[in-house]
C-alpha cells in the first residue's frame, strides 16, 4: 500500500506533485513570453559571442573574456550600423517622398484595367474600406508606443548585455544546476541531449546570421544591377526575411516587382527580376543554408517545412521565427524518447511469455 498523503503517480510514473509544478512553470513561461523577450535576445547574443568568448577564456579569466567578447561584438555591430544606416535612411526618405508620384503612376497605369474589370475593382474597394485605421493605432498603443514603452525599451537595451554577460560566464554552472534536478538514472542521457541541443542551436543562430548577411548583399547587388529602385532597402529586407524560411517571397520579391513596375519596367524586365531573384534564392537553398546551417542543425528540408507549418499555425509570427529552433529541440528530445522506447521490454520482447 502507498503511504498516506502521497500523490499518486501518473501512467508514466511521474508523481503529480512534480508534474503539476512543471506544467505550471511551462504555462508561466508562455504567459510571460513578452516580458522574457530580453532573456531570449540575450540567449541569441550569447550564442553568437560564445566562440570568441571561449577562445579568449583560454588566456583570460572568464569574466574578462566575456566583457571583451561583448565589446568586440558591440564594436563590429556599431561599425556595421554606421556603414548601413545612413544610406538606408536616405533611401527610405526618398521612398516616402516618391509615394505621391508613384500613387499617380499606379492610377494612370492600372486604373484602365480595373475599369474594364469592375468586379475586381469592387472587391479591391471593399477590402480597402474594410481596413480600420483605429485598429492599427490600437495595435501601436498595445505594442508599447509612449513613455512606458520607451522606458521598457531602454531597460531592454540595458538588460540584454548584462544577461548575455552572465550567460557567457556562468552558463555552464546554470545548466549544471538544472541537470541536478533530473533523476540520476536519466542524467547522463539528458546531458547528451542538452549538449546536442546547445550545439545545434548555436550552429543554427550563427549560420543563420551569416546567411542573412550574405543574402542581403547578394539580393541588394542583384537589384541594383537590374535597376530596381531602392535596391539597398529591398536587399536588407530580403536578408532579414531570410530568418523565416521562404518569407522573402512574400516580402522582398513583391515589393521589388511593384517598385520596378511603377518605375516603368516592361513585363520582360519584371520577368528578369523574378528569375534573378529566384536564382539567388536557389544559391541560398542549395548551398548557403545546407552548408552553413543544415549541417549544424541536422534537419531535413521536409522537417524544416513541417516546422514552419506546424509552429506557424500554432503560434503565428513568433512560431515562424522560432520554427527551426523548436524543431531542433523536438528532434533531439524525440531521439532520446525513441532510444528509451527501443529498450522497453515491450519493444524488445524480453520477459514476454510465449503462448
Amino acid at each position: 500500500m502507498s503511504e498516506a498523503g502521497a500523490a499518486p503517480p501518473n501512467r508514466f510514473g511521474i508523481p503529480l506533485a512534480i508534474l503539476v509544478p512543471a506544467c505550471g512553470a511551462l504555462a508561466a513561461l508562455w504567459f510571460l513570453r513578452t516580458a522574457l523577450t530580453p532573456f531570449f535576445a540575450a540567449i541569441v547574443l550569447a550564442y553568437l559571442m560564445q566562440p570568441l568568448a571561449t577562445r579568449l577564456s583560454r588566456r583570460l579569466r572568464p569574466g574578462w573574456a566575456a566583457v571583451l567578447a561583448i565589446l568586440v561584438f558591440t564594436l563590429v555591430l556599431g561599425l556595421f550600423l554606421w556603414a548601413l544606416v545612413p544610406p538606408f535612411v536616405a533611401q527610405m526618405e526618398r521612398l516616402i517622398g516618391a509615394l505621391p508620384g508613384w500613387q499617380q503612376k499606379a492610377i494612370d497605369r492600372w486604373l484602365p484595367w480595373f475599369t474594364a474589370h469592375p468586379a475586381v475593382l469592387a472587391k479591391l474597394r471593399r477590402t480597402v474600406e474594410g481596413l480600420d485605421p483605429m485598429a492599427f493605432l490600437q495595435g501601436l498603443r498595445v505594442a508599447g508606443v509612449g513613455l512606458v514603452g520607451w522606458f521598457l525599451d531602454l531597460m531592454t537595451l540595458i538588460l540584454v548585455p548584462l544577461i548575455a554577460y552572465y550567460l557567457l560566464v556562468e552558463g555552464a554552472s546554470l545548466t549544471g544546476g538544472m541537470v541536478e534536478l533530473i533523476p540520476e538514472r536519466f542524467r547522463e542521457r539528458a546531458k547528451a541531449v542538452a549538449a546536442e541541443i546547445n550545439n545545434r542551436l548555436g550552429g543554427y543562430i550563427r549560420g543563420q546570421l551569416a546567411v542573412a548577411i550574405v543574402m542581403a548583399l547578394l539580393q541588394g547587388t542583384a537589384f541594383s544591377f537590374l535597376g530596381v529602385p531602392y535596391a539597398g532597402v529591398l536587399g536588407l529586407l530580403a536578408g532579414v526575411a531570410n530568418v523565416v524560411p521562404y518569407s522573402c517571397y512574400v516580402t522582398a520579391l513583391p515589393l521589388a516587382l511593384l517598385f520596378s513596375a511603377l518605375d516603368g519596367a516592361s513585363w520582360a524586365h519584371l520577368l528578369v527580376v523574378l528569375v534573378v531573384f529566384e536564382v539567388v534564392q536557389k544559391a541560398e537553398a542549395f548551398y548557403f543554408t545546407p552548408v552553413w546551417v543544415g549541417r549544424a542543425t541536422g534537419l531535413h528540408p521536409l522537417e524544416v517545412l513541417l516546422a514552419i507549418f506546424v509552429f506557424g499555425y500554432a503560434f503565428g509570427v513568433v512560431g515562424l521565427v522560432f520554427a527551426v529552433p523548436l524543431m531542433i529541440i523536438f528532434k533531439s528530445v524525440s531521439r532520446f524518447l525513441i532510444a528509451n522506447y527501443k529498450t522497453n521490454p515491450w519493444f524488445t520482447g524480453e520477459g514476454q511469455t510465449r503462448s
